[in-house]
């Protein structure tokens, strides 16, 4: 099951919009893993407590857990799935988003 943990400017669009970005998301998810739910945490950041190149930051940072491992191409193709539909439904530029996956750990 993927988990998404999605860090957004309180009061900015992301949200404002997470509704719609949840269901983008999950659908977005499920093209890659059908037979599973994801899971989601919302942190929203207050005004001037969050600071890109020392300026209050416009960006938001999405992480994605996923439970399977996966390769190279499978993760460029998530992430960039990822970073558009977040453009497509936010104010958010391409530069603003932040996108990271994380899968599980192999202990050997």
């Amino acid at each position: 099951m993927t988990r998404f943990r999605c860090v957004v400017q309180q009061d900015r669009d992301a949200d404002h919009r997470r509704a719609e970005l949840e269901a983008r998301l999950a659908a977005h998810d499920a093209a890659y893993h059908p037979d599973e739910t994801p899971t989601f945490e919302w942190i929203a950041i207050p005004a001037m407590r969050m600071f890109t190149e020392g300026r209050p930051s416009t960006s938001s940072i999405v992480s994605c857990f996923v439970s399977h491992e996966t390769t190279r191409d499978f993760r460029e193709r998530y992430m960039r799935g990822v970073c558009d539909l977040w453009t497509d439904v936010t104010d958010c530029g391409d530069h603003e988003v932040v996108v990271t996956t994380t899968e599980p750990m192999n202990e050997e």
